[in-house]
């Protein structure tokens, strides 16, 4: 009867020691925060990778995801369902939904002081809240145009990490990497008035367009008529530059002839001029003779007749025209 019950008590007691017994797998993403149940504090150093065991009945071991990721976690869902996680409202007092994602992680060594600050739902208690203040700040400081054309994206979420960043930075475990905007969404009537406005504003750039190819156009065709009419006073310039060359040539031509003939009536009259005074006085009666003596005929034959002798008979004379007759092979030249 005693062996029996000392058997029960050590079952008992090994029972008791087996339920006081616990123990834990610690992931590398993990740190495990210690809490000892009997004191009432949080250790200083978090539990690293491997099984650790421990008394359940003194301690505690809660467990913490130190890696990178997303919040909100499940960003497949909420992209696939457009259930944007914010509500916020821009300066123009438009509604906007916005698609807001933030890369974060925590630091192993100080996963401790963030359990015993805020606890396990640190996200809902601190994190979201903070998100949702700094991102309405953010957007709510530009016009839903200019989120609409989204030119202004990445400031926003420069801007957003960094105001995380800085308010967060009271909470060292909790490391900021990045903020994402993934999606903005409208009303429906803002939207519409949007695709309006763009529709105006393209049909206005067509009509510049237009106006700037027509503009081109006309100063296409103001160029051409610029070099027809250039063209044409450069051939009617060319024209009257040949016709004036054409002119001076000619009028060179007839200076030169009427000076070559002033020349020789010049030489001429210079020429009747001394030939008068040549014929004035002794000088006329030498160039009368000179001309005279010029139209005797070569061949001429003169003959003597003597005179002053007394023995000279007529017969004689007769006797010395026979012989200019009746010389054998001789011709008598009459002078004119």
């Amino acid at each position: 009867m005693k062996g029996i019950i000392g058997g029960i008590i050590a079952t008992l007691l090994l029972l008791g020691f087996i339920m006081t017994f616990g123990w834990v797998d610690i992931k590398p993403t993990e740190v495990g925060v210690v809490v000892n149940k009997i004191q009432g504090k949080v250790e200083d150093m978090p539990l690293g990778v491997g099984y650790h065991f421990f008394n359940r009945w003194a301690t505690d071991v809660i467990t913490y995801n130190i890696a990178a990721r997303a919040f909100p976690g499940d960003t497949q869902s909420n992209e696939e369902s457009k259930q944007y996680s914010l509500d916020l409202k821009t300066n123009d007092g438009q509604n906007i939904n916005v698609d807001l994602t933030i890369i974060y992680s925590l630091t192993s060594n100080d996963v401790p002081k963030l359990h015993a600050q805020i606890g396990h739902n640190y996200e809902d208690q601190i994190f979201l809240p903070q998100v949702k203040s700094e991102a309405r700040i953010v957007i709510g400081s530009y016009s839903a145009e200019e989120l609409y054309q989204g030119k202004v994206r990445d400031s926003i979420q420069l801007e957003i990490g960094k105001r995380l960043k800085d308010n967060l930075a009271k909470y060292p475990a909790i490391c900021v990497q990045d903020a994402l905007i993934r999606h903005f969404a409208f009303s429906p009537e803002f939207e519409k008035a949007i695709e309006q406005k763009k529709l105006a504003a393209q049909q206005v750039e067509i009509n510049k367009n237009r106006a700037l190819a027509q503009e081109e156009e006309a100063k296409r065709q103001e160029a051409e008529a610029r070099g027809g009419k250039l063209k044409a006073v450069q051939e009617a310039s060319g024209r009257a530059e040949s016709a004036k060359i054409e002119a001076d040539a000619q009028r060179y031509k007839l200076e030169q002839e009427a000076a070559g003939n002033l020349a020789i009536f010049k030489a001429e009259a210079e020429g009747r001029r001394l030939t008068s005074q040549a014929l004035v006085g002794e000088g006329g009666k030498n160039f009368v003779a000179l001309k005279w003596a010029e139209n005797i005929p070569s061949k001429l034959q003169i003959w003597g007749i003597p005179t002053g002798s007394s023995s000279t008979s007529l017969m004689d004379m007769s006797g010395i025209f026979g012989k200019m007759f009746t010389s054998s092979g001789t011709s008598t030249e009459k002078t004119n």
